[in-house]
């Protein structure tokens, strides 16, 4: 699906040389600047009401739950055999007794392939629009779309970059981060390492676990608090973020969807010139189309639709 700049809401005509923006001017130069930027109602009301009741329905399937906890075993608990894991109640004593880490989310990848009610928010013209317009970009591609789940008590999401796990050689990406309902003072959101993403030496010398302190590299640690439904924050795919626990006090989970997009014409890394390997943490993200491009070959893939092209399909 394809949407060009003549069918979406609000558009002048193309041939006019006036067409409306979804980000403005002052928001591209913020992202531009810090790597990251706050969309406030992105979606209406009415759509994230929709939105969230569409992805409850897959919340609620068991086999979809057992997914994501069985992802989490396999970062956490490296050597277990996943065909043994049976159950919710298993994989969370496996990751409890022999986790190399806490528990920090659950993910749900690529909702949509699954469930095509939610095609219309992955291809909604409004947030296409807004990435093309963030990147840069005349032609943009979808990357993954992630449900992103922090139980009550569950703990910290790490320091990293979104880069580090996408087997694309570009710096053509970015990530909205979407929550399914407002987020208080004590939810969990994402901190932001502002300007992060344009500090080449941070990636080159150190490794993600001397990113721990950041601060003292002199970054301005920021979030955006109170988000409401229908808020959306986005990050380039080099901006480093993590987000803290959410409180064993809380009483509701943290559900926030992502969905991320690249500009057309990035290739596939090579293996034979990369300093070092992309993590394999998502490889159950990009595993359903890697292995049908070349090293080098510009990515052009049916599971990585071009979803903006500056008004020519």
């Amino acid at each position: 699906m394809v949407w060009s700049c003549s069918s979406l809401p609000g558009h002048a005509n193309v041939g006019s040389g006036k067409r409306s923006t979804v980000v403005s001017l002052e928001q591209q130069l913020e992202f531009a600047r810090k790597g990251h930027v706050c969309i406030r109602r992105l979606f209406s009301s009415a759509e994230i009401k929709l939105l969230r009741q569409r992805i409850q329905v897959q919340i609620c399937k068991e086999e979809e739950m057992l997914a994501a906890y069985k992802h989490r075993v396999s970062v956490l608990c490296p050597g277990i055999d996943l065909r043994s894991v049976q159950s919710v109640k298993q994989a969370r004593a496996l990751i409890q007794s022999k986790g190399n880490d806490d528990l920090g989310f659950l993910q749900m990848f690529h909702l949509h392939r699954r469930a095509s009610s939610l095609d219309e928010f992955v291809f909604h013209p409004r947030v296409c629009q807004a990435a093309a317009e963030l990147l840069g970009s005349n032609r943009v591609r979808l990357y993954q779309d992630c449900l992103f789940i922090k139980l009550p008590g569950f703990s910290v999401t790490n320091w990293h970059s979104d880069l580090n796990m996408v087997p694309l050689d570009t710096n053509s990406f970015l990530t909205f981060w979407i929550p399914l309902h407002s987020l208080s003072q004590t939810d969990s959101t994402l901190h932001f390492a502002s300007a992060s993403h344009t500090d080449f030496a941070l990636p080159y010398w150190q490794s993600n676990r001397g990113m721990d302190n950041l601060e003292r590299r002199g970054y301005s640690i920021e979030t955006y608090r109170e988000l409401a439904a229908g808020d959306a924050t986005v990050h380039h795919g080099w901006t480093l973020h993590f987000a803290p626990e959410q409180p064993v006090s809380s009483s509701s989970s943290r559900l926030a969807w992502t969905v991320s997009y690249f500009g057309d014409g990035a290739r596939l890394l090579s293996t034979k010139h990369a300093r070092r390997k992309v993590q394999d943490e998502d490889l159950v993200s990009f595993g359903g189309w890697f292995k049908d491009v070349k090293e080098g070959q510009v990515v052009r893939h049916k599971l990585l639709p071009l979803v903006y092209n500056n008004g020519f399909v």
